[in-house]
């Protein structure tokens, strides 16, 4: 046969699709199924570990606190809480209950123990977080308690004040932290329908920023309608959509640049990791660290504190989380429009 006569050889596609599959006992039968079991097991396993463990770990390191009286009744509260509770908490001393209210106002402080010649009061702030609260709670009994057996008087509960309580409609604040998912899923949610619906990078930019607006709204209604948030809906709205679109920027510009494999990477940032670590259910100082600061340089975790902040400690400091969102918003419009760009020049290279 000439060479004119060989056959042209058939494509590896035709080739694989026309072999037969291997015998049920062969290794190259189980050798697939056995990989991909192990990498399942493994991603599974991995999941739920950084769901549970800072949730099944979590102690307080270096709560803020405040403290309010004279400072040789003060020095040995501090020791004595110390001493159970290493590391848990870091002391702030105020003149007056006012000024530890004041503090816990501006976020600050999660609460105070304020003694006097009255008795114990504890202030707290549910909305910062109920867990803290009901911590503070059973800490400022057990004051009370060390306090009457020192003098051999009645133990008496102390006086407990709630500075920033949680809305009645929302008593336990479960409300914001079930919000957390549909929060999150919104910037996914977009991110995937811009990239499976849309063929074009600019129709996608002006459908991410026109759905996060769209789809802020919508939340931020529900959320107030529920009793959920209860401050400015107008900055409400804006904070929710900026979370939205940092999201969806960073995945579709992701995605610009690595295609698929880049919405996943972007996908286990914000969601497997972002999530359990976003200080929604437990505040930072819960967390072991660095886990909670990173939460927070994350847009849900940004997203849930500034929206914490706007419903209930509007004279708090707002800056660093508007700051974070805006960031991951450009970051994700730059790396669209670096991956546009290489795509353009890789199309010239290839006419």
């Amino acid at each position: 046969m000439t060479a004119s006569q060989t056959p042209a050889p058939q494509s590896t596609a035709n080739t694989e699709s026309s072999a037969a599959p291997p015998a049920t006992w062969s290794m190259a039968f189980w050798k697939p199924i056995i990989l991909v079991t192990i990498m399942e097991t493994v991603i599974v396993s991995l999941i739920l570990v950084i769901f549970a463990w800072p949730l099944v770990n979590a102690t307080p390191s270096s709560l803020p606190v405040g403290i309010v009286g004279p400072t040789s009744v003060t020095s040995a509260v501090e020791q004595a809480v110390d001493g159970k509770a290493p590391g848990g908490f870091v002391w702030n001393e105020y003149d007056s209950a006012d000024a530890a209210a004041t503090a816990i106002k501006h976020r600050e402080i999660y609460g105070a123990f304020v003694l006097s010649d009255a008795g114990l009061d504890v202030l707290t702030a549910s909305a910062a977080n109920a867990a803290v609260a009901q911590v503070l709670t059973q800490i400022g009994q057990q004051i009370a308690d060390a306090t009457a057996r020192s003098f051999g008087l009645t133990v008496l509960s102390p006086q407990v004040t709630d500075v920033v309580p949680l809305p009645a409609t929302d008593a336990r604040g479960a409300g914001l932290a079930a919000a957390a998912l549909p929060l999150v899923i919104a910037g996914i949610v977009a991110a995937l329908l811009a990239t499976m619906r849309m063929r074009f990078y600019r129709q996608r930019a002006v459908f991410l920023a026109k759905v996060s607006f769209v789809a802020g709204a919508a939340i931020a209604g529900i959320l107030q309608g529920l009793g959920i948030l209860v401050g400015n809906w107008w900055w409400e709205w804006l904070a929710i959509s900026l979370g939205i679109a940092a999201v969806g920027f960073v995945l579709v510009g992701l995605q610009s640049l690595f295609k698929f494999p880049g919405i996943i990477v972007g996908i286990l940032l914000f969601f497997i990791i972002g999530n359990p670590i976003s200080g929604t259910s437990l505040p930072v100082e819960f967390y072991p660290a660095p886990l909670g600061s990173l939460g927070q340089l994350l847009p849900l975790g940004s997203e849930v504190s500034l929206l914490r902040r706007i419903s209930f400690f509007p004279d708090a400091a707002q800056t660093t989380q508007w700051v974070t969102l805006v960031t991951w918003t450009l970051i994700g419009a730059i790396l669209l429009v670096i991956g546009v760009t290489l795509q353009k020049k890789r199309s010239r290279a290839h006419t």
